[in-house]
């Protein structure tokens, strides 16, 4: 697979990522919302994932921009997802 190809496939990768992502992010943080609106009392492990979901959710929104605005590093990943989604099809034909 030639780059420009490659670049093409790992941008729709990315924009079918931040979909999932802004969805999942949504109802994650309705759900944590709910959880400190209501001072729901939760044990300490169910707290340590509280506060995972709210990180990764802060994580999730610093990525959902253009691809050609994101560091190398997650380029790379939809690259990797890209390459394997164009593996398959290859295969295929």
């Amino acid at each position: 697979m030639d780059e420009d190809t490659l670049e093409r496939l790992a941008e729709l990768e990315h924009i079918q990522w931040c979909e999932w992502a802004e969805v999942m992010s949504h109802e994650l943080s309705f759900l944590v919302d709910i959880i400190d609106k209501y001072d729901i009392d939760l044990s300490d492990d169910e707290n340590k994932f509280v506060l995972h979901v709210k990180d990764r959710i802060n994580n999730w929104d610093k990525l959902l921009i253009p691809y050609s605005d994101l560091p190398e590093e997650e380029k790379e990943k939809d690259r990797e997802y890209a390459q394997k989604t164009y593996e398959i099809f290859d295969e295929k034909l």
